[in-house]
């Protein structure tokens, strides 16, 4: 059997890895699964600390995390597992459940929520509803990254300094405890500290492809067996157990878990924008076929296994992806082999981890995460659009005061609320023909005269509840105004820009219709789309509305309606020529006046 003609048994596409798989391409996976490993295996164990959890949950994570999600997901280089943001994000839940990290309760409640994670994405990948994670806008990404960027800085100072601060995700409330107990810095912690990552700094300057974090593990645990650095108050990794735990179902007790579900969704999808736009973003550089739905499968799964053995949400890394990327993965199979490698150290080389200042770790986290703090992307939205920069702005703000999870809900709140506050007042225009161009263009803005009998209107978007009102009493009120100076008989109403109207809409474009009439005048229609015409006959628009005075376009329109004005109007008291059809009734004018 060709292996083309495989199915995907239970959702595996592992089988179509394999078409035309060479080996060069192994070669190629093999080096980006070895590199991405001696990269991942110390990131883990220091992600692990930002989630509160002990570090080597972090490789419990890893190991099981990349591999399941490299089985099931679609994406040749997208690296899942722990993840800087995902774990503050998770932090951020369990504080407000007022539990102490690394405590019993905490790595069990974390295990329920990465649980909880799965489900969510499993299914909306199951469903197909991978484009609910366009509700939260790039705005409101901007201002949490760059607000939880800080958070998470922030939260490695403990490690960095040697002391213990207050366990918060609120800006200020960590920033206070820091300078209050500044003079409790261990100075043996803070040299461990910086000389780590100065080697991570200085390996990327070298070549980004050096593992600076492991090499700076390698150096500074060294360094604090010879010196016998926990002797004088350097915090090491300690005493690490080899292998997995034991399976275990995580706590389903329902009580919390209904103070988490706010939380867990907050997770769940940041963490599906993360995975989707990197996946994404890799396979058009490349040509990628990929499927977001399967991917979304293979995370919701991801976060499922792990929650059964310590581990915590995981999610899609952009670094370890992006290194997938340079080194030209040709498969998943990269990652398996990542995954499988972080699995050796777990069974074989845990105990080497116990000299392993966390200090170290503290400085891997830092070195990833410092230029996410980025304030001045916010100045940039706010240059191209003000109300996408405040949306950025409060989310940013809000992070110093708030929860993350709770930060970043307000912030979705506000972009859809202001995306909703726009579609409320749609710009509407009264249109006139252009003298030179002979082309329909805004009358008001070119100051450009009208034709007292007929008013030639445009709602420039769709008509739902939200905005219906006002493009009544807008239409309406425009009518009133015209007939105070003339003659008004028509109301035309291109409805070219009307992509969608709902029951509420429909109704009211009746309503409209019946409050013309009242007026003395008639409204007719132009451009009213396939996809619009039978919600509004569905409302009974048939039964209202005039049928010679729907048209199918402009021009037509214009021609009929032109044909039912006064055209003695026209020719005694009209000073405009609006459309080519005037200058026809003027010039009888002129003949007449000449026979006279």
């Amino acid at each position: 059997m060709k292996v083309e003609s495989l199915p995907i048994y239970f959702g595996f596409p592992f089988p179509r890895w394999f078409k035309d798989y060479s080996k060069d391409a192994f070669v190629r996976d093999l080096i980006a699964g070895i590199t991405v490993a001696a990269v991942y295996v110390p990131q883990a164990m220091a992600y692990a600390l930002l989630a509160g959890m002990p570090p080597i949950t972090g490789l419990y994570t890893a190991f099981i995390a990349t591999i399941i999600a490299a089985l099931f997901g679609s994406s040749r280089f997208l690296g899942t597992g722990p993840v800087a943001m995902t774990c503050l994000l998770s932090a951020s839940v369990l504080f407000s459940l007022q539990l102490e990290p690394q405590s019993d309760q905490w790595i069990a409640y974390m295990g329920l929520l990465a649980l909880m994670v799965g489900f969510v994405r499993l299914l909306v990948g199951l469903f197909k509803l991978g484009f609910v994670v366009d509700l939260i806008s790039n705005s409101v990404v901007i201002g949490f990254t760059a607000a939880g960027a800080m958070v998470i800085a922030l939260s490695q100072f403990k490690h960095m300094l040697g002391y213990q601060v207050v366990n918060s995700t609120h800006i200020f409330t960590v920033l206070a405890d820091i300078v209050k107990k500044i003079e409790l810095t261990n100075p043996y912690t803070l040299a461990i500290g910086v000389g780590a990552y100065a080697i991570i700094w200085g390996a990327k300057k070298i070549n980004p492809y050096i593992p600076g974090a492991l090499i700076a593990v390698a150096v500074t645990s060294v360094i604090t067996y010879i010196l016998n650095l926990p002797e004088k108050g350097v915090a090491i990794v300690g005493k690490v157990p080899q292998g997995l735990p034991d399976p275990t179902m995580p706590p389903l007790d329902f009580q919390v878990m209904s103070q988490m579900w706010g939380g867990a969704l907050v997770v769940a999808f940041f963490g599906l924008i993360e995975a989707v736009a990197i996946a994404k973003t890799l396979a058009i550089r490349t040509g990628d076929k990929w499927d977001p739905n399967q991917e979304l499968i293979g995370q919701g799964l991801a976060n499922i296994a792990v929650s059964f053995f310590k581990g915590f949400p995981a999610g899609g890394s952009f670094s370890r992806s992006s290194l997938n990327f340079a080194l030209g993965a040709k498969s998943p199979l990269a990652s398996i082999i990542t995954g499988s490698l972080v699995g050796v150290t777990l069974f074989l080389l845990a105990p080497a981890f116990y000299y392993l200042p966390k200090a170290t770790l503290a400085a891997v986290v830092l070195s990833a995460v410092i230029n996410l703090i980025r304030p001045q992307d916010i100045l940039r939205l706010y240059r191209i659009n003000k109300l996408d920069g405040i949306v950025a702005g409060l989310t940013f703000a809000s992070v110093f005061f708030m929860d993350l999870w709770v930060a970043i809900t307000l912030g979705v709140i506000l972009s859809l609320g202001s995306f909703v506050y726009r579609t409320m007042y749609p710009r509407i225009v009264i249109l006139s023909r252009d003298p030179e161009s002979r082309t329909f263009v805004n009358a008001e803005k070119r100051g450009l005269p009208e034709c007292p009998q007929i008013l030639y209107i445009r709602p420039n978007m769709s008509i739902y509840f939200g905005n219906a009102q006002y493009v009544y009493d807008y239409i309406l009120e425009k009518a009133q105004e015209r007939l105070q100076k003339g003659p008004l008989k028509y109301v035309l109403i291109d409805m070219e820009a009307v992509n969608y109207i709902d029951a509420t809409g429909s109704e009211t474009v009746i309503r409209l219709v019946k409050s013309l009439r009242n007026l003395g005048v008639e409204a007719a229609f132009a451009n009213i789309g396939c996809d619009v015409y039978p919600l509004l006959e569905n409302a009974g628009f048939d039964k209202v509305a005039r049928h010679e005075l729907v048209f199918d376009s402009k021009g037509q329109s214009i021609i009929e309606l032109f044909k039912r004005i006064d055209h003695d109007y026209c020719r005694k008291e009209c000073p405009y020529v609006v459309f080519q059809e005037c200058l026809v009734v003027k010039e009888e004018r002129k003949e007449a006046k000449k026979t006279a």
